[in-house]
């Protein structure tokens, strides 16, 4: 970056002493004073450079003053040049084509039954570790299981399950059952749970098997909830958005409606394992929904976020403060060459190594939230309480729906009218006492 910015200002002021020097007039740079850059990949870098120039006039009227500029370039990329190269042609070339991406399942499953060079394999993707905390329904955590088994394991998504159940022992037996069951069917794959006793919180669920040691540091972590249908395309996205050190994942998922409550009479159920088509009648993008979250193992462990709130119990909340650490993180800055005359020659190298941590968020078409009865229990915190109502009246059906309710009954009409008369009359009752006094 520094051999290119010098470059760059020692090209653009021989353009301008070029036609300067005729005059009786040189422009010196002193020093770049900030800087911005970009990489259009159509087009080449941009570039808008603040600089500290001494203009000098040697003709006639001797002068020399100090001036501040705005330097817009652009770098056009240059023709396209074709090397050759001595390493391996798999080392180089496969390893890093899309044939090597579309290869690697065959291979990896080739390499169980023959020995194969490692510069032939591409690189094994990291693991992810769905974190799942339950209590209680059954009927929907067997859902869960059935999505999991055929969408993880069958599909060989490299990932592992860890379940953290609350509940007395008497009343897990069902429960731990069905993982017995599903470890039973898949010998080779990585089924665990803990147990916890007590109420259910899920900021101590989370915070319980981000900690344990069923984790890797190197894994990425995704917290998920039980009533939630995924794909294999969620997992791609997941590997795709979660950076280590760098990026941390909140997709935003899609929310179904009351089936029951649709406008088109609709038949959609909870209990089907698919998800329903993407549409306004049938569920919404819900935008302040953090609970569904990818993150490494190393960055949510990190100093500055070390795990989830455990003080709050009940329902909500704990995504959001959790969020918020991630905030604190991602507000440091990288360093940035701000003075290229006097910062050390290892600045940049030292301010790439500041930890920061930014949010990835998009919507996610195949991580749908199936629809279930809420119900919010009034002994909750009034901020989580009031989360819970808010959620619990978006989820109730579409906007359409609602105006279709609203007009199909006379009593509403009736009732903004009576409304309105009232607040007429109070504003006449106040109107005519300020005209007393």
């Amino acid at each position: 970056m520094r051999e290119g910015l010098e470059d760059v200002i020692t090209e653009v002021m021989e353009n301008i002493n070029n036609y300067s020097r005729q005059r009786g007039r040189v422009i010196e740079f002193r020093e770049l004073l900030y800087g911005y850059h970009r990489l259009d990949a159509l087009h080449g870098q941009d570039l808008i450079l603040d600089l500290l120039l001494i203009y000098k006039k040697y003709r006639g009227k001797k002068m020399t003053v100090p001036v501040r500029r705005h330097l817009y370039v652009q770098r056009a990329f240059t023709g396209i040049f074709v090397k050759e190269f001595d390493e391996d042609f798999y080392n180089v070339t496969l390893q890093q084509s899309l044939l090597g991406s579309i290869l690697h399942s065959g291979m990896a499953r080739l390499s169980s039954h023959f020995t194969m060079a490692s510069g032939l394999l591409p690189q094994a993707e990291d693991k992810i570790v769905l974190v799942l905390p339950i209590s209680g329904r059954l009927g929907t955590f067997e859902r869960f299981l059935r999505i999991y088994e055929h969408i993880c394991i069958k599909a060989e998504q490299h990932c592992d399950l860890l379940v953290v159940i609350f509940g007395a022992p008497e009343e897990l037996g069902d429960h731990l059952q069905l993982l017995s069951d599903l470890r039973g069917r898949h010998v080779y794959q990585q089924v665990n749970w803990i147990q916890r006793s007590g109420s259910f919180s899920r900021g101590v669920a989370l915070d319980v098997a981000a900690r344990s040691s069923y984790i890797q540091p190197a894994d990425i972590i995704l917290f998920i909830d039980v009533d939630m249908v995924f794909e294999v395309a969620t997992l791609q996205r997941v590997r795709m958005h979660t950076q280590r050190g760098r990026q941390v994942y909140l997709p935003i998922v899609f929310s179904q409606y009351d089936p029951q409550r649709r406008s088109d009479g609709g038949t959609t159920t909870a209990g089907e394992d698919s998800p329903p088509p993407i549409d306004d009648e049938n569920g919404y993008f819900r935008q302040f929904g953090f609970g569904i979250c990818a993150i490494y193992k190393s960055d949510i462990l990190d100093e500055d976020i070390n795990g989830f709130d455990k003080d709050i119990t009940g329902w909500g909340l704990e995504d959001v403060k959790f969020l918020e650490k991630i905030v604190r993180v991602g507000t440091r800055q990288q360093g940035f060459l701000s003075n290229t005359a006097e910062l050390p020659l290892d600045y940049n190298e030292a301010a790439e190594q500041w930890r920061r941590l930014s949010v990835f968020r998009a919507p996610d078409p195949t991580l749908v939230h199936v629809y279930h009865d809420i119900s919010c229990d009034i002994q909750l915190e009034a901020a989580q309480y009031n989360m819970c109502l808010g959620t619990k009246a978006n989820s109730l059906g579409s906007t359409r729906l609602m105006e279709q309710l609203f007009y199909n009954s006379r009593d509403n009409f009736r009732f903004i009218e009576a409304f309105n008369r009232q607040k007429q009359q109070q504003q006449q009752q106040q109107q005519q006492q300020q005209q007393a006094r």
